[in-house]
């Protein structure tokens, strides 16, 4: 038996590891105005940084368009649909429990929303937050648009 015992050194990382993807799912009732504009406000706000946000409707008929008053809301607020951000091309969806698991977020554009959220998927409630109280523009004119899209720009920047 050796008197002393050596160690190999450490081996130094050469390179940082893998970040990983903060995924926020915004969810309003039909995902047609509230969240695809709360995730396409986010998704422009933090470009170039590890995260990416995604929309769904609690009461969505899948394969619905963006309202054109969302998209026109979205422009006039300088919000670019680009690749990485196609609100343009925006679809809705039904909230599923996919899409609860991939979260770390799930990110509500009213209390009721939430409550729906915590009662579909008790499992991620830790998960579920409120943006506010963020009127549906929903049947309304362009200005209801706009200023839904103001309140959900406002809530983003706290």
């Amino acid at each position: 038996m050796p008197d002393s015992v050596t160690l190999a050194p450490q081996k130094q990382p050469t390179e940082a590891p893998p970040c990983r993807i903060r995924r926020v799912c915004f969810v309003c009732t039909g995902n047609t105005c509230r969240s695809p504009m709360a995730a396409a406000v986010y998704n422009h706000l933090h470009r170039g940084e590890p995260t990416h946000a995604v929309s769904r409707g609690v009461a969505a008929h899948p394969g619905h368009p963006i309202h054109p008053y969302a998209v026109e809301a979205l422009r006039k607020a300088g919000v670019p649909s680009t690749p990485g951000n196609d609100y343009e091309h925006h679809l809705s969806a039904l909230m599923d429990e996919e899409t609860a698991r991939w979260a770390d977020e799930l990110i509500c554009l009213s209390s009721s929303h939430a409550m729906t959220l915590c009662c579909a998927y008790p499992a991620h409630a830790e998960k579920i937050r409120v943006l506010g109280e963020i009127a549906d523009p929903w049947g309304g004119t362009q200005e209801d648009y706009d200023r839904a899209l103001a309140e959900i720009r406002e809530a983003l920047q706290r």
